[in-house]
């Protein structure tokens, strides 16, 4: 029998689509010690073996394959981003409202949101939601007691569909019979509404009926299950992973109360801020839509270094050439270069060109992953005079960012900062980004795997994570 000064070993491994990550830690004390961290790539026909040749790595004396695994003795954590990952749609009423609400419960949960659609769905919708290949469809709208008509009329569009992904619905409760029996033939969840009252957000139950299907249905049809029966184990999304890191840092970490992650991919951009969303003691400015939650997470489809490095450019190319970050004659140079690395995903830069390239491609992510996860100010007038309306969330009081994903973690490794880029905006709203923070780089790429650990071990996941981080200086 162990004793409480005995070391506790625990595996965690997360099954990306190209490579399969490992890490051994130690358990000691009430303290989490990192031992050793292993790759393999990831075997698409049979993601258990991906697994096993990492676990193996970690761990060489162990029989990872024998059917009698004793998961006491060396617990198994795993999270899983392969084949693309959680993919959603979200159908609400109002935009700024059970939509955008429902989009913050999808996100929280680990889900990429493909498509959004406020009020009705018309035909075009329905066409791409049934091309899309999506996992869940989630349908909100009305608060309860209130508009009946808007999911009544989406829901029996979505029951002539031939969408055969699970649809939760989660809005306004007093339709819910009907919406059950519209949804006879479909594979339906019913949870609590996303905004029961107006303005108040209730996503915790969907987030839980997201984890769920993601167990039960998505892990089965994805060679999981062997993981699942052999190491009692529940798989997370690799982003829910991350966000439960994120939530144990902020609430565990002294001096970490009011922070930023940046995670840029191949393909995508999130960014998760913990901080408070909006200042109800001001009393010059006045919120406008939902309070947001103090941890968030966005993230951003067309934003990322490879598959969407074409995308990309286009967004941040006209800040560059204005700004005199590039000539016009680099600026096509870069154009061919995203090109090249959307169509060879796997390519590293070698010349000092295609390294600045993929730096400026990286700033294009920050920059606008960013700027999308913030809230605006604008001025308005009323009878009492003029104030400040405040709508999304209020990202100026983060103090530190920490930058994460393969790109970050290289940078990191080089000790650079990628800084998140300010250009003169022409809009008449200010947007509430961060502009006056440290920065810290997760060279080593770990944060994901210390995130498996972190709905167990907050505490001890948290106080590791930070110590694992370099601080790095932002260069002028």
């Amino acid at each position: 029998m162990k004793t409480k000064t005995d070391s506790q070993q625990l595996i965690c491994v997360d099954i990306g689509s190209t490579y399969t990550k490992g890490a051994l830690f130690a358990l000691k004390d009430g303290k989490l010690e990192l031992l050793d961290r292993q790759l393999s790539p990831t075997t698409v026909e049979h993601l258990p073996d991906g697994f096993y040749s990492v676990a193996k790595k970690l761990v060489p004396s162990q029989d990872w394959k024998r059917p009698d695994y004793d998961h006491d003795e060396l617990p198994v954590f795993f999270s899983s981003s392969a084949k693309g990952g959680l993919k959603m749609a979200v159908v609400g009423l109002v935009p700024d409202m059970s939509l955008h609400i429902g989009r913050l419960a999808a996100f929280s949960a680990g889900a990429k949101v493909y498509f959004s659609y406020p009020y009705k769905l018309a035909r075009k919708h329905i066409r791409e939601i049934e091309s899309a290949d999506l996992d869940i469809l989630l349908l909100c709208g009305g608060t309860d007691g209130g508009n009946e008509f808007y999911v009544q009329a989406n829901a029996e569009k979505l029951a002539a569909s031939s969408f055969s992904g699970t649809i939760i619905y989660a809005g306004n409760s007093t339709v819910d019979e009907e919406i059950e029996e519209i949804l006879e033939d479909k594979k339906l969840v019913i949870t609590e509404n996303v905004m029961p009252e107006f303005g108040e957000l209730n996503i915790e139950p969907v987030r839980t009926a997201i984890r769920e299907i993601f167990l039960e249905q998505i892990v089965a049809g994805r060679g999981l299950k062997e993981l699942v029966n052999k190491f009692d184990s529940r798989p997370l999304p690799t982003p829910l992973a991350v966000y439960n890191l994120a939530k144990a840092i902020g609430e565990n970490v002294p001096g970490w109360d009011s922070f930023g992650m940046l995670d840029i991919g191949g393909a995508t951009t999130d960014f998760y801020s913990f901080c408070e969303s909006f200042d109800p003691d001001s009393s010059d400015s006045m919120l406008k839509g939902v309070a947001e939650p103090k941890l968030k997470r966005t993230v951003e489809g067309d934003l990322g270094m490879r598959v969407t490095a074409v995308s990309s450019f286009e967004i941040g190319r006209e800040e560059l050439v204005n700004s005199e970050t590039l000539s016009e004659d680099e600026a096509l140079a870069m154009h061919e270069y995203t090109e090249k690395v959307a169509a060879d995903t796997s390519y590293l830069p070698d010349l000092p060109e295609e390294k600045a390239f993929d730096f400026h491609l990286g700033g294009i992510c920050a920059r606008h992953a960013v700027t999308r996860h913030a809230g605006t100010m604008k001025q308005a007038y009323t009878a009492n005079g003029r104030v400040w309306v405040q709508t999304g969330k209020d990202l100026r009081k983060i103090n530190k960012i920490i930058g994460t994903g393969g790109y970050l973690a290289s940078l990191g490794r080089e000790n650079k900062a990628l800084a998140v880029p300010q250009y003169e905006d022409k809009s008449d709203a200010i947007s509430l980004v961060p502009t006056d923070y440290l920065y810290y780089a997760d060279t080593q790429y770990i944060l994901p795997l210390v995130g498996n650990l972190a709905e167990k071990y907050p505490k001890q996941s948290a106080k590791l994570a930070i110590e694992l981080l370099n601080q790095i200086k932002i260069k002028d």
